[in-house]
């Protein structure tokens, strides 16, 4: 009789846990499954905010590019003197050093500072063509250079070395730095890019207020080598 009543009270134990782990489980399961509609709900939530910003965004871009558009074709129909009218710096007695303020030295020579240029936009592309060719051989491969290489509506400058600089817009084209040296090496040919793409300079990887500096020689200039002490002009 006792082990029947024992056999009894297990079961009724065992009958009570069986119960009280599927209401457990089915506890869990309700959880779980709130849990999943709460996600789902979240990221209909995200997605729909992700649609309406998108949505304001596309508007925005709508509204801007005619601006854009607007503001590049005024750009791109300014003349070279007008892009760098605000960039030109005074370098004095045949020097690459510029005029300090209220200094009275004969001004030799301007130099063109890119990153003073306003719209940003504009590259000077220098063709540097190799010193111990002939004056002829030179002249013949700065004439190719400006028929086969260039583009027609660019501003172009015979360099003091027989070399050319063309001065034209970048078109959105992004350089890699300010001052791209001899980024393209050809025959008798070396050429550097300078262009405004940081306009401030950079120390421990944070911006400062200096600007960067990106000078090139000015049309129309005269300078002399510090080492040689020769005198060379730089003309258009």
């Amino acid at each position: 009789m006792d082990k029947l009543k024992e056999q009894q009270e297990l079961a009724r134990i065992k009958s009570e846990q069986d119960e009280f782990d599927a209401q457990k489980k089915e506890v869990e399961e309700q959880e779980f499954t709130r849990h999943i509609m709460e996600d789902i709900a979240q990221e209909k939530l995200k997605e729909q905010q992700k649609q309406e910003q998108q949505i304001e965004m596309d508007q925005f871009l709508e509204k801007l590019i005619p601006i854009a558009a607007q503001m590049k074709e005024e750009t791109v129909s300014k003349t070279i003197k007008e892009q760098v009218k605000k960039a030109m710096i005074n370098i004095v007695n045949y020097t690459k050093i510029g005029q300090k303020e209220g200094e009275k030295k004969q001004v030799t020579c301007k130099l063109i500072d890119l990153t003073l240029v306003e719209d940003g936009d504009l590259c000077v592309i220098d063709f540097d063509i190799n010193k111990k060719l002939s004056i002829e051989e030179t002249d013949k491969i700065r004439q190719n250079i400006i028929d086969t290489m260039l583009p027609a509506n660019v501003g172009l400058v015979k360099t003091a070395h027989r070399g050319l600089h063309a001065y034209c817009n970048r078109d959105g084209y992004t350089l890699p730095s300010n001052r791209c040296v001899k980024c393209i090496v050809l025959d008798n040919i070396e050429i550097d890019i300078f262009g405004q793409m940081f306009k401030y300079k950079e120390y421990g990887g944070m911006e400062q207020k200096e600007l960067a500096q990106n000078r090139v020689v000015g049309p129309n200039s005269s300078f002399r080598e510090t080492k040689k002490q020769q005198k060379r002009d730089s003309q258009i």
